[in-house]
């Protein structure tokens, strides 16, 4: 797997990889209940996701369990859905201010049997939460290479 970071501004983070799976596998891994939930989330954390309506205005819901038992409920909404090349949806903890949501795209291009998957979060507010979410992002898409490798 190769893997690539940009920070493009202070509220930004971009991550560009190779991922050994076509577009439509590993776009599906971001659209299905059953496939999202045994890999997301960033090493440490269970997540469950009782909501995902995949459609440009559906909602999504991840509920984050961390090690030391406390839970982190995110929400979103998607704002874009064209398979099995992007995808866009907000990102942000669930009953927060909408305003302090960021913004997830998702773009997917083929490279033989791989894909090259971008992953953008713009809006994250400051140079500490953009890090930790590089940290987080990062081992959450090692997850998805180990899954898309089974």
């Amino acid at each position: 797997m190769m893997r690539e970071e940009k920070i493009m501004a202070e509220d930004t983070v971009l991550i560009t990889r190779i991922v050994n799976a076509p577009p439509a596998l590993v776009f599906n891994a971001w659209i299905k209940r059953e496939e999202w939930e045994a890999w997301i989330g960033p090493k440490g954390r269970q997540c469950d996701i009782p909501l995902l309506e995949p459609r440009v205005g559906g909602k999504l819901r991840v509920t984050m369990r961390l090690a030391d038992g406390s839970v982190v409920p995110v929400a979103g909404e998607y704002k874009e859905i064209e398979a099995p090349r992007s995808l866009a949806f907000s990102w942000g903890r669930e009953g927060g201010d909408p305003s302090r949501h960021t913004l997830i795209t998702l773009s997917l291009r083929a490279q033989e049997n791989k894909t090259q998957l971008t992953f953008r979060q713009e809006g994250l507010g400051s140079i500490a939460s953009r890090d930790a979410h590089v940290v987080g992002w990062n081992e959450t898409l090692d997850k998805l290479d180990r899954y898309l490798a089974r």
